[in-house]
């Protein structure tokens, strides 16, 4: 017998497919940001107070976390401008390690700016994106095993092209302790890394195009998914492009990283050359209605079966500037009929 789980699966599916194809010809809308930069208190930007909650169901599950509800983000954040300084301070009340964000920012010259403190590292489009504003529920399963994350370190930003230029191109590097959040460095030696992004009027729409490099020797480091304690040199480069009009896009990034262990491991492993892609397509049907499908893989180049690529629906509703819901069907693209739904109430500002 056909359980009721499956039968909602493929209608959704079925219904999905259907959405998409008719609303190729609908009128173009544009999508409204969620999350702002908050709410400013007292008078000037010298103090800002913005927050983010993030509460999901489940449906479908097979591997944690299982069917049922959960508070995925409670965020609170500060920040402001004072004498020429800005900084932020972020938490996230349902986070193991609450503290995301701590920093300092100082503009060196007009377009020059130079950051410290704990804060996310320049790696990765997908992963600079504010989790209010990322597209599905959750980021690319490569993204969240590659890009080395929040770290405590340094960066220097600088503006390539002139203000009024029609191309924008931006350059950033920075050094950072190798491990996250606001564990200490866990040897003598850093994580460099450095990021380059440019964006150009194409069309009706814009083109934005970026690629981030890393290296750093690492002891007893966590890389998720792929290695729970690395000792060696860790080599990361990773690129991505974009597309967005008013009524579609198209973006996608590969991300590649050479591990190479120093000293004995279990299971032996001299080296491994984790690879991983997504590929995403969306078109806003309506004000505020956007549906998008990414296909997505990663293999870690650990022994054992490679994980199967993974297919995504989505649905995004923006109710208004600060609420929106979110809808994902995801699926192994061995069997796109046995996957599982995610629905996100999301308030952010």
């Amino acid at each position: 017998m056909t359980s009721f789980a499956t039968v909602l699966k493929r209608s959704v599916l079925g219904l999905a497919t259907l959405l998409i194809g008719l609303c190729a010809g609908g009128h173009p809308a544009a999508a409204q940001s969620p999350g702002g930069a908050g709410v400013t208190v007292g008078a000037g930007d010298a103090l800002r107070v913005g927050g983010l909650v993030q509460a999901d169901a489940y449906l479908g599950r097979e591997a944690a976390p299982n069917d049922g509800f959960r508070a995925r983000s409670a965020r609170l954040r500060l920040g402001g401008q004072a004498e020429g300084l800005s900084y932020v301070v972020q938490t996230d009340f349902t986070s193991s390690s609450p503290l995301l964000d701590a920093y300092v920012q100082l503009p060196l010259a007009n377009r020059l700016r130079l950051r410290g403190g704990l804060f996310k590292t320049p790696y990765s489009a997908e992963f600079l994106t504010p989790r209010p504003r990322i597209r599905f529920t959750e980021r690319a399963r490569v993204v969240n095993a590659l890009a080395p994350n929040r770290q405590a370190g340094v960066q220097l930003s600088g503006d390539l092209t002139a203000e009024a230029s029609d191309a924008q191109v931006t350059a950033t590097l920075g050094a950072f302790n190798g491990t996250r959040g606001l564990s200490t460095n866990d040897n003598d030696h850093l994580l460099y890394l450095g990021r380059l992004t440019g964006a150009v009027p194409l069309g009706p729409g814009t083109l934005d195009v970026g690629a981030s490099g890393g290296y750093s020797i690492d002891d007893q480091a966590t890389i998720p998914n792929t290695a729970s304690s690395f000792t060696g040199t860790r080599l990361l480069v990773q690129a991505d492009a974009q597309y967005e009009t008013e009524r579609w896009l198209v973006a996608g990034a590969l991300h590649a990283a050479d591990l190479e262990y120093d000293g004995p491991t279990v299971p032996e492993l001299e080296s491994q050359s984790p690879f991983g892609y997504y590929a995403t397509a969306g078109l806003n049907v309506a004000d505020g209605h956007q549906v998008l499908a990414r296909l997505e893989g990663y293999d870690p180049d650990t022994l054992g079966p490679t994980p199967d690529d993974q297919f995504v629906l989505g649905y995004n509703y923006d109710a208004s500037s600060v609420l929106r819901v979110v809808v994902n069907y995801e699926a192994s693209t061995e069997d796109v009929a046995d996957g599982f739904f995610t629905g996100r109430l999301q308030v952010a500002f």
